[in-house]
């Protein structure tokens, strides 16, 4: 919910009030008009898009999953696929989507959200989904057995003890535990079958647009709300923490007579830009309240939007908050959860050590002081937009302190 809040709100959580799923953290917060939704200042991407002449139409259960209904809003059409809330395969989705192409695809000046949640952990399909993979054997040399060991005694959620009760899985593709390097490969493997089977219901889509004759007028988009961790922090699969590995989500466009051939970026984005970049490439307005920069020259191949660092935050397992710098990662940890493999401070060089194996917090001390500065500017700098209600960040600890002191009466 924190993704798509910042993304259909060109605004950071910090601002948006959204930080987690319930509870603390989970409340929209934007400027209303007394009728007709948001002030123009604030508007939702959905309906500034709506308002200069895009036929918005959304497929998705996200609203219905999260219930944030607020979602809705600014789509000339929305289409739920079922009561199922995120268990819906890309087959449904496709029963759906396919036949509003068949009779809508030759229509100009659409903008069409498809939502597919096959690749989010748990990955459920048949297990011949992983066939494909028998000849490729998994590259990745980390975790290794004695990490993977080492993880052995985590609590929590999504550790290598924590995927399912008993340690039982009831999904084929999907081990019940980590317990060694074999169980780690067949995750892995898992969710490779988990993208190929998205991949398989994308492109009937793409072969739709091609059968309409419209596919090399047709900008194609493909980004994602979150990446899963496989054994950084102990952590295998889900979005527990702020570390790179699921604050990391990739961006492809193939926008005809826009984007250079086989171009790529190295910038540091936000998802908050995404909406700016639209507007901006299809000269629509950007509110002024949006958070996020237009990266135009970017998709068109030139130098445009970069930033020296980058800050994300989670609050639903973990309270965390962190800076991303071009070589280290900073991540402050202000309330645990279930865990107990965190330290209150961390440091990390993404260059040398991308898995994040070794803090570098008690011999970078100079390193630590400055990421401490950039999350300090940063903050100051978001409490002194308009509208400024609090950080739903130090809300959700303080739920969590009060929650925990009732239990403990």
């Amino acid at each position: 919910m924190p993704s798509r809040t910042a993304l259909i709100s060109g605004r950071f959580g910090i601002r948006n009030g959204i930080l987690a799923h319930y509870g603390a953290g989970s409340q929209f917060r934007i400027e209303n008009n007394p009728y007709c939704g948001p002030k123009h200042s604030n508007q939702l991407f959905s309906r500034q898009m709506m308002a200069h002449g895009m036929k918005t139409v959304c497929f998705s259960n996200f609203p219905d999953r999260h219930n944030a209904l607020w979602f809705m809003a600014g789509w000339e059409e929305f289409h739920m696929i079922n009561l199922k809330g995120g268990h819906e395969t890309g087959e449904e989705i496709n029963a759906k989507v396919l036949p509003w192409l068949q009779a809508n695809a030759a229509q100009d000046n659409f903008y069409l959200h498809l939502n597919y949640w096959d690749a989010h952990r748990p990955y459920k399909m048949s297990a011949s989904w992983a066939d494909r993979f028998k000849d490729f054997p998994v590259p990745q040399a980390w975790p290794d057995a004695a990490a993977i060991e080492k993880h052995q005694a985590l609590a929590g959620s999504f550790t290598s003890h924590g995927q399912f009760p008993e340690d039982k899985s009831p999904f084929p593709l999907m081990p019940g535990a980590i317990n060694n390097r074999h169980d780690f490969e067949q995750m892995i493997t898992a969710y490779d079958a988990s993208i190929a089977y998205v991949d398989f219901y994308l492109n009937q889509v793409l072969d739709e647009l091609k059968r309409q004759g419209v596919f090399e007028e047709t900008a194609i988009i493909i980004s994602a709300d979150h990446g899963d961790a496989f054994g950084e922090h102990g952590i295998y699969s889900d979005h527990v923490n702020a570390d790179e590995c699921v604050q990391r989500v990739p961006l492809i466009i193939r926008w005809p007579g826009v984007t250079p051939e086989n171009a790529t970026s190295k910038a540091f984005m936000y998802n908050v830009d995404y909406p700016p970049t639209l507007c901006d490439l299809l000269g629509i307005p950007i509110p002024q309240e949006w958070d996020g920069k237009s990266y135009r020259e970017n998709v068109t191949g030139r130098s445009g939007v970069d930033r020296d660092f980058l800050v994300w935050d989670t609050g639903l397992y973990t309270v965390q908050r962190a800076v991303r710098t071009k070589r280290h990662l900073y991540i402050r940890t202000y309330e645990k959860g279930d865990y107990d493999n965190w330290r209150d401070e961390e440091l990390y060089d993404m260059v040398d050590d991308p898995h994040q194996t070794r803090s570098l917090a008690d011999q970078c001390p100079d390193v630590i002081a400055e990421c401490r500065d950039k999350m300090e500017k940063w903050k100051i700098g978001q409490m002194s937009k308009n509208n400024w209600v609090s950080d739903p960040l130090e809300d959700i600890v303080i739920e969590r302190t009060r929650q925990k002191a009732k239990q403990n009466l």
